[in-house]
């Protein structure tokens, strides 16, 4: 049947190769590699949609001899595993992606990683499904895969048996996994169905990848794979049992290793759930990196202050690392605190935009009847849970619609970092909405990172980056100071531990009520 995808052919490394892309070009780039006598179709539509709503440009592609790309006579292919492995590296150069995350399944695994070899600055990671080193004294493949293999030859000319023969390589590659069930195996029928429509040989498909030349070429000689690996293993795996996998972990120092609960040779919808936070968390660069892509796309929704919960969600599904999740205080607080002695005994307290709740912990502990709230119900979530017995009111609330009985209520309200990760179209009234929060006779205690272009008079409206956090001038921290809400101090203290790094640490005092005029 003709296809109703968005595949396109490229001139790859002087072969046409198929391709398909996901998700936005602009995002990091994921190419999905797979493994002996499988097409693009086996890295699931689902799979590849998935991994793009994490913010990244998902590539699939037919290898040489499957698919739609470049066929070579059966049991002569006149190619290898470098040249795969440079297949790879074409497609970027013919999408115009300068790097990318090689992700290898099965066979691939060696592509990838040989493509890692030659090419270190395209590939940006790796991530190894179900492979193996290849090293000695590592457990064989299991009998019944054995067998299989070994018996059961398709004939290339009767689809409905090359079907079958798909079907039950599939089920061997499952092992034990319960994961193969009726639903699995129809799934298989559907995706071996379509492959055989477009497949321009399966003779060829189902013969040349295991008649190629695997050996490293020379030019890799002596280097070694210098970008971070995450390896994805099945516990079940019949092919490589999971010996290879943790083989492959000592192999790369720093490696990280998933193994899959219940899973074979394969990556059954069942395992996505952990799978693709792993692949998402690996190809992040950071969760600053991924915060940038989150506010981007938000702002361009028209929402500039509502990506922290999105953030913040990625960091609890294990998509990218958990955001401002350091648990002890803010230095520069606990100095302040301690230098002035603060008690809160009897007092109240307001953390501003808490995210985990490190600095209302240790608002908490001076003494105060503290509440912190945060715009992320995701991030007072994870607050709640991190401090179990927590003495602090954790609340989700929105900065620009407070609970009325918060207006002039707390004696001391703490307010680090908040503003500056706001658009300066809302810089105004977010120092509005704090400053209220100020009781008579309370403190305002603020951090905020010092504007480069500041020299302690200068203003200006022209933000530095165009993603936050947008540093505060002298005089935006100054204007917390509104009415009877007053400066008392405002310095470019160094960063405890740190010499050299200074941020704006403010004091504010609101006048008591009962001061006579």
């Amino acid at each position: 049947m003709p296809s109703t995808t968005n595949e396109e052919m490229v001139r790859a490394n002087g072969v046409d190769l198929c391709v398909e892309q996901f998700g936005d070009p602009a995002h990091p780039t994921i190419l999905l590699v797979h493994g002996a006598s499988a097409s693009m179709l086996w890295w699931p539509r689902e799979l590849c949609e998935r991994l793009a709503a994490g913010r990244r440009h998902v590539i699939r592609f037919d290898n040489r001899d499957t698919g739609r790309s470049t066929t070579f006579p059966v049991g002569r292919p006149g190619y290898s595993l470098a040249d795969l492995a440079d297949d790879a590296i074409g497609i970027l150069d013919a999408l115009g992606v300068e790097r990318a995350h090689l992700i290898g399944r099965s066979m691939a695994g060696g592509i990838v990683t040989l493509a890692a070899l030659l090419h270190p600055d395209r590939v940006d990671s790796l991530t190894l499904v179900s492979t193996t080193t290849g090293g000695a004294g590592l457990p064989g493949m299991a009998r019944e895969f054995i067998e299989y293999t070994s018996t059961r030859r398709p004939n290339p000319s009767d689809p409905a048996d090359v079907v079958d023969f798909i079907i039950g390589l599939m089920r061997v590659y499952a092992g034990e996994s319960p994961y193969f069930d009726e639903a699995a195996e129809a799934a298989v029928r559907a995706i071996a169905e379509q492959d055989l429509t477009r497949t321009a040989d399966i003779a060829a498909c189902l013969t040349n990848h295991f008649a190629i030349d695997l050996s490293v070429p020379d030019r890799a000689a002596g280097r070694t794979v210098d970008v971070p690996v995450l390896i994805l293993h099945g516990d079940l795996d019949p092919v490589f049992p999971p010996a290879h996998a943790l083989a492959t972990q000592q192999h790369y120092p720093g490696s990280q290793l998933v193994i899959l609960p219940r899973t074979g040779h394969d990556l059954p919808p069942q395992t996505w759930d952990v799978a693709v936070p792993a692949i998402l968390n690996h190809t992040s660069g950071g969760w600053e990196a991924e915060a940038e892509r989150i506010f981007t796309a938000a702002s361009a929704a028209g929402d500039s202050a509502g990506w922290f919960e999105t953030l913040y969600n990625a960091g609890a599904e294990g998509s990218v690392e958990l955001p401002w999740s350091r648990r002890e205080a803010h230095a520069l607080l606990v100095q302040w605190a301690t230098q002035n002695n603060v008690s809160g005994a009897g007092r109240t307290a307001l953390v501003v935009g808490c995210g985990l709740g490190a600095d209302a912990e240790f608002v908490a502990e001076l003494g105060f009847d503290t509440t912190a709230f945060d715009a992320s119900a995701t991030a007072v979530r994870i607050a709640e849970q991190r401090f179990p017995g927590t003495k602090v009111h954790y609340q989700h609330a929105d900065l620009f619609e407070p609970p009325a009985d918060w207006s002039q209520s707390f004696d001391l309200v703490v307010e680090i970092f908040t503003v500056q990760a706001l658009p300066r179209s809302l810089r105004d009234r977010a120092i509005s909405a704090i400053s209220d929060f100020v009781a008579p006779d309370g403190t305002l205690f603020v951090v905020y990172a010092i504007e480069d272009n500041d020299d302690s008079d200068s203003d200006t409206d022209t933000p530095t980056t165009d993603t936050p956090p947008w540093p505060l001038t002298r005089a935006e921290v100054e204007s917390f100071a509104d009415g009877d809400l007053t400066l008392v101090t405002l310095e470019k203290a160094e960063f405890p531990g740190r010499p050299g790094e200074h941020r704006w640490r403010g004091e504010f005092r609101r006048l008591p009520a009962d001061l006579p005029l």
